[in-house]
């Protein structure tokens, strides 16, 4: 499987399309209406109103503070984007809304937008409505429940206010968010995006499926490590759960200063691929070389049972592509203990941050000091213990290709975790002579495995495992013959394969970011899925 080799950014550029109202008889592809932002403000017609007078709390605000409703800011290097702010200093739900100028729907327009929430931890939500020039009821389109983190374009059909003048709305819903950030708004009638077609690689080096074990050390008095956070962000934006993070504080309430130690690292951020140490730096620049190295090696965590108190106890199972041999002890299974922290009235939880670049998101309209409301610490290292040297004899002297070995363990969860029940445990095949993670699983208490990412299995029916911008991802079973359509949400067909199953693969097709429908077809299963394309 080809996996590319750098980190593709997830920020588009913004649209250089005509500014101001067209007229109506302009070509298929003109917008009749677009959002101009470009100055900083929003534009004359544009109304914005914070309908139930619920006001952000400006402690949480470093920018997009408005007690309007909506404002303007910078955005990565998209220039001007709307914003609400939404994380409100009392109960409830925000009405904050946006409305456009008053526009003649004709037929075959279409209304679109992108939008994201900034906050991963807070996902936003709202609707989108068309209000009648003559008074009538609003119409409401479509509602948003939980705006992606990333950057999600829009395309939504207005057939349902066809020939009538109406007013179209955005109005933010959110209860306890932060901001959602809107841009690229416009009105037209859009031709289908064509994108060109690529035949698939018929080789694959790869053996089984890697994940990528990513190490993070970071600290809350630090002021740069929300920087390593938004490239954690990027990360799982490209490889979804394939990226298996590990986040080790140093020197505040979360520390864990015998793992730290063990990393051999000496500032922060920090951050470094499968331990190999020529990847490690101050973020991802070094991990480019290491994304397509195969591996001989598959690990699969069973469902972790509800604890004995605070016992967990773990079964995984290791297989290899081609016999190996382990006399020397080599490979072993190694493991660390995870939690997630989030505790609002404690004031020990907090983040120093001097990200002032539009660069970063979320973390340059969070302040200077983020409250611990605001904080949320994931898949944090609480374990040392069997991390870096392995569970001796876990593995035995002689590994057979496809021959199922069982490990199965025990361990106790550190207090620093109140509730054992909410433990993540992240497993890996370990060469103690390097320290470099050959292949990574991980689950959490009482969470169902995901069959068939990290082990390629043949002989399961067909399925669809999901989508990036730079192919599909399927389970076929081999030999069998398959079509593989991909359609836009407006029904467009954008490509379309057809071939032998060989298992686990990665049908490379180039897609913008966007909702697909895609289309598995054999002789005997026909499957269809929405994925979203980051």
């Amino acid at each position: 499987m080809k996996i590319q080799k750098s980190l593709i950014s997830f920020i588009m550029v913004a649209s250089g399309a005509a500014i101001s109202a067209l007229p109506m008889q302009a070509d298929p592809g003109t917008p009749a209406y677009t959002l101009n932002l470009s100055g900083g403000k929003l534009p004359k017609g544009v109304e914005t109103v914070n309908a139930n007078g619920q006001l952000p709390l400006k402690a949480a605000y470093k920018r997009g503070y408005t007690e309007t409703g909506w404002t303007t800011d910078r955005l990565y290097n998209l220039g001007y984007v709307a914003v609400t702010p939404t994380y409100t200093a009392g109960e409830g739900s925000c009405e904050n809304i946006l409305t456009l100028p008053s526009l003649k729907i004709e037929k075959g327009h279409r209304l679109q937008w992108k939008a994201q929430s900034l906050y991963r931890h807070f996902p936003e939500s709202y609707r989108v409505e068309a209000v009648p020039a003559d008074g009538g009821a609003p119409v409401v389109l479509t509602e948003v429940d939980a705006e992606p983190y990333y950057i999600t374009p829009h395309d939504l059909s207005l057939t349902p206010v066809e020939g009538q003048e109406v007013s179209l709305r955005f109005v933010c819903t959110s209860s306890k968010g932060y901001i959602l950030a809107m841009w690229d708004v416009q009105v037209g009638e859009f031709e289908a995006e064509q994108l060109p077609e690529e035949e698939p690689s018929t080789e694959s080096n790869d053996p089984f499926m890697r994940k990528y074990l990513v190490d993070r050390g970071t600290g809350m008095w630090c002021v740069n490590c929300p920087g390593g956070d938004l490239m954690m962000e990027q990360l799982l934006e490209l490889y979804g759960d394939r990226i298996v993070a590990l986040n080790t504080h140093v020197n505040d309430v979360l520390g864990n200063q015998a793992y730290w130690n063990e990393l051999e690292w000496y500032s922060v951020p920090r951050m470094m691929l499968n331990r190999i140490k020529a990847s490690a730096s101050s973020g991802t620049s070094n991990f480019s070389p290491y994304y397509e190295e195969p591996t001989s090696f598959a690990i699969r965590l069973d469902e972790i049972p509800a604890p004995k108190g605070r016992m967990l106890e773990m079964t995984a199972h290791v297989s290899v592509s081609e016999a190996i041999a382990n006399g020397d002890g080599r490979y072993l299974l190694g493991y660390v203990v995870t939690g997630d922290f989030h505790d609002p009235t404690n004031k020990d939880f907090f983040q120093n941050n001097n990200l002032n670049q539009p660069s970063a998101g979320a973390y340059f309209y969070l302040p200077s000091h983020i409250l611990p409301e605001l904080m949320y610490y994931d898949d944090v290292t609480l374990t040392t213990e069997g991390a870096f040297n392995g569970i001796e004899g876990s593995l035995p002297a002689s590994l057979e290709a496809g021959k199922d070995y069982e490990v199965r363990w025990q361990v106790e969860v550190p207090e620093l975790l109140s509730d054992a029940a909410k433990a993540r445990v992240v497993a890996y095949v370990l060469d103690i002579t390097t320290g470099e993670v050959q292949n990574t699983d991980a689950l959490r208490v009482g969470e169902h495995p995901t069959v068939g990412v990290s082990e390629v299995r043949e002989s399961e029916s067909p399925v669809i495992l999901g989508a990036t911008r730079e192919g599909v991802s399927v389970r076929l079973t081999a030999g069998d013959a398959y079509r593989l359509d991909i359609h836009s949400m407006a029904g467009s067909l954008i490509g379309s394969h057809s071939g032998i199953g060989r298992g686990y693969e990665v049908l490379p097709y180039r897609t913008a970011p966007g909702i697909y429908i895609i289309t598995l077809t054999t002789a005997q299963t026909r499957t269809s899925v929405k994925v979203a394309v980051r």
